[in-house]
């Protein structure tokens, strides 16, 4: 920005002039998208461009793959953290050059362990043993022995909990998604109930994956308050954490 440095000095950009400290003026600089795409010193420059491009676009298909769950348990740095874990996945192809990285089947498997919301990581909130299996359409979590007194830290002001799967397909290459519904076969769980063995929950594709799709699954935990015997949920991204915990 422009400045007055006395009666009629002025230091700064003006209308596309520099008007330089020591009096004189010069043409400010254009950029050159042409020298940008061929110049062979910008090489590096354009391979993290375009990669980082690929990570972007693959985060936004997770996102919008997974949004119903998001939107409940997520913090404010996700999309940049989630971009940046995308990143250096795509990074991690060996089998494309440099600049043309992409995400697919064989690295997408590094996305198991991503928390969507920070602040409550699953980690954090859930302690129970759990398995994952994948099957035609069908992602199936089982879980040998859940109590809601040991395996699970609520929040203040919470009595019960739910476990909530979803899963979702997705082509990486194309950018198509496939949806499956969120799941929560067991219900709203009193934190101080009785403890439950040998218990599944299974999330299914309205149609089976292909060869090319991407398989997430997310687990995660929802918290509620009963209060006049209505169980309200207890609406704070800071406490229900989620995070994917299969990915194929």
């Amino acid at each position: 920005m422009a400045r007055q440095t006395g009666i009629i000095g002025i230091q700064g950009t003006v209308g596309g002039l520099v008007f330089n400290k020591n009096g004189s003026i010069s043409q400010k600089p254009q950029g050159n998208k042409a020298a940008f795409a061929s110049a062979p010193s910008r090489a590096r420059t354009r391979e993290n461009a375009s990669e980082f491009g690929t990570a972007a676009s693959a985060g936004k298909l997770i996102r919008t793959a997974l949004r119903t769950l998001i939107s409940t348990a997520s913090d404010s740095r996700m999309v940049s953290r989630l971009t940046q874990k995308t990143r250096a996945i795509v990074g991690m192809d060996e089998t494309n050059d440099r600049g043309a990285r992409v995400m697919d089947k064989d690295n997408a498997l590094e996305l198991v362990g991503f928390d969507f919301n920070a602040s409550a990581s699953l980690g954090q909130v859930f302690f129970g043993s759990y398995t994952t299996a994948a099957a035609g359409a069908d992602l199936t979590i089982g879980l040998p022995s859940l109590n809601g007194l040991t395996d699970v830290a609520a929040p203040q002001g919470a009595t019960h909990f739910e476990l909530v799967l979803a899963s979702a397909a997705i082509n990486f290459e194309t950018g198509a998604i496939v949806q499956g519904a969120v799941a929560v076969p067991l219900g709203s769980l009193p934190l101080n109930g009785p403890v439950l063995t040998n218990q599944t929950i299974k999330a299914t594709l309205p149609v089976a994956p292909t060869a090319d799709d991407v398989v997430l699954g997310v687990l995660g935990v929802n918290f509620y308050q009963l209060l006049n015997g209505k169980q309200y949920p207890l609406n704070n991204n800071a406490s229900n954490p989620l995070a994917i915990v299969y990915a194929d």
